[in-house]
């Protein structure tokens, strides 16, 4: 008998904590942040918490003795990390080191170069890794990547990882086998986006499993928007070439998809794509990855950007190394001839930019789903007001739309469904309430039997 407790996930998008427990061995599906319920208390960086206590304390982490950086035993085996969204791993920093964290290698690489690039734990005691000049990479987690293909076990459980599409390079589904039931989780996935052949090849292993229980997301509940990329890259190349002035361009800074439609757009209209050196730290990170298909940053078609400052530190160093980067000033004298990546964030550096007549900002990531995101698009609105730079938007969701995702369940064919990964649970379940599954909604804390 397999019991699965939902310590995240539950009527809101992201923040997954899926514990499954079977004969003894006990894993987590993904580790995640929740950014929602955390807002309700902290407001970073005034206030962040500072050790796992302060997110035990408000009910954010599990009451799991040993769980966390001590000297016990931990009570898990291990922890699967479907992709490296932070809503899916941010929390891992708080746990033990000595429990393994399996993940796709693209995962791992990922993770790692957010950890050497941010230096994002509360304090050091919570790193999963660090860079520094004078020690080099230090990883401090038990990281075991796998890629699709590789099947493994985990005491009573059979893992079988298969890659999927997303908004993010190295997620995964899994299809997991107890001795007495198999199990899907769908991780985050899409079916519009590039790579759709592989989530395809997910639903085609995971309905050849005939799951028992199907752990699925559903955040295109409200608001789906069918763009695939193709038609981001068509949309944003005729912004482009209907601009004389600037184009900057806002997109999640480790959307891979994006950032190469952002490259072949400012080359299809004869610019140069400027990176900051962040993105460009990442791409270095990445391009011996034989999986990923990424422009490199020695590339003449590309400019890194870098903020003025004094003292760069061991990850900028290694960008240094390779490229030279250009500040405000220099942008400047070639601002009708690039197209800059930059965010709500970067809007200070833009002062030395100078935008001009005829600049465009195109906005190339999910709209605000709070009142906090509401303001700080306001914020970003008026900042392109005083530029003046109208505001397009243009983007392709990494979630399933919710027609491909009905197909999907319905394919896979699980005896029970069960919906994470969604602000709306119920809306999920009158949708697919004439599939024959049985759709069950979870509620925080508790514990359902198989």
């Amino acid at each position: 008998m397999t019991d699965i407790t939902f310590y995240g996930g539950v009527g809101v998008i992201g923040g997954n904590k899926i514990l499954l427990e079977n004969q003894g061995t006990s894993i987590f599906l993904d580790f995640g942040k929740n950014f929602g319920r955390e807002k309700v208390y902290y407001d970073d960086p005034y206030l962040t918490p500072r050790k796992h206590e302060h997110l035990l304390d408000i009910g954010l982490l599990p009451e799991m003795p040993g769980l966390y950086k001590n000297d016990k035993e931990p009570p898990v085996d291990a922890v699967l990390l479907s992709h490296p969204h932070l809503d899916h791993w941010g929390y891992t920093c708080f746990l033990d080191n000595d429990i393994p964290l399996y993940c796709g290698e693209g995962t791992r690489k990922m993770i790692l170069n957010y950890e050497y690039s941010s230096g994002t734990g509360p304090s050091k005691e919570y790193y999963l890794a660090n860079m520094t000049k004078s020690d080099g990479y230090q990883v401090y987690k038990d990281f075991r990547s796998f890629r699709t293909g590789d099947v493994f076990d985990i005491g009573s459980l059979e893992v079988e990882p298969v890659h999927v599409d997303h908004s993010i390079p190295g997620a995964y589904g899994f299809i997991i086998r107890t001795p007495s039931e198999t199990i899907v989780y769908t991780g985050d996935f899409r079916l519009h986006g590039p790579e759709a052949h592989m989530s395809e090849e997910f639903i085609d292993k995971a309905a050849e499993a005939e799951p028992d229980v199907m752990i699925s997301e559903g955040t295109n509940m409200v608001g789906a928007t069918p763009s695939s990329e193709r038609e981001v890259k068509e949309k944003t190349s005729a912004i482009i070439g209907d601009t004389g002035g600037l184009v900057v361009v806002s997109f999640s800074a480790r959307d891979i998809d994006r950032l190469r439609t952002m490259y072949e757009s400012s080359i299809e209209n004869d610019r140069k794509f400027v990176i900051s050196i962040k993105q460009a730290f990442l791409l270095q990170s990445l391009r011996d990855d034989p999986s990923l298909d990424i422009f490199d940053i020695r590339d003449d078609h590309v400019l890194v950007f870098r903020k003025e400052k004094d003292r760069a530190s061991a990850w900028e160093d290694r960008v240094l190394r390779e490229v030279d980067v250009k500040n405000g000033r220099e942008i400047n004298e070639i601002k009708d001839e690039v197209v800059l990546a930059a965010s709500y964030y970067d809007m200070n550096e833009l002062m030395e930019i100078d935008p001009g007549s005829d600049s465009v900002f195109i906005s190339s990531q999910s709209e605000f789903f709070d009142e906090e995101g509401e303001i700080r698009h306001e914020k970003l609105l008026n900042w392109c007001d005083h530029y003046g730079m109208p505001q397009y938007q243009v983007h392709a969701s990494g979630h399933v739309m919710p027609a491909q995702l009905r197909s999907a369940v319905k394919e896979i064919d699980p005896s029970i469904l069960i919906p994470v990964h969604t602000e709306k649970p119920g809306l999920y379940k009158k949708y697919m309430s004439d599939i024959p599954s049985e759709i069950q909604l979870p509620s925080l804390d508790e514990k359902i039997e198989l």
